[in-house]
């Protein structure tokens, strides 16, 4: 998977209840499989499951920050060089 979409643009935030439901339950399983058989295929479609999950929570967050919290928001500064005292 290339990249995950952003599922606040375009998306209800039923909508993306919906997808993450979908998505729990497909990891379930997936996971059930994986443990019988142990692919590397099984590794890769658990891996794409986690990145949508991952979207949808973030596309919550963004949709009803109030229910799942603000969006992470990291910063960070950088000195270049050296700093007299």
């Amino acid at each position: 998977m290339a990249s995950t979409p952003d599922y606040s643009i375009g998306f209800t935030r039923e909508e993306v209840d919906e997808i993450l439901a979908a998505q729990k339950a497909e990891l379930k399983r997936t996971l059930a499989a994986w443990s019988e058989s142990g692919s590397t295929i099984t590794k890769r479609r658990i891996d794409e499951i986690h990145a949508i999950i991952a979207a949808c929570q973030t596309a919550l967050r963004k949709l009803a920050p109030e229910v799942y919290g603000r969006p992470v928001r990291v910063g960070t500064s950088g000195v270049i060089g050296h700093l007299p005292k």
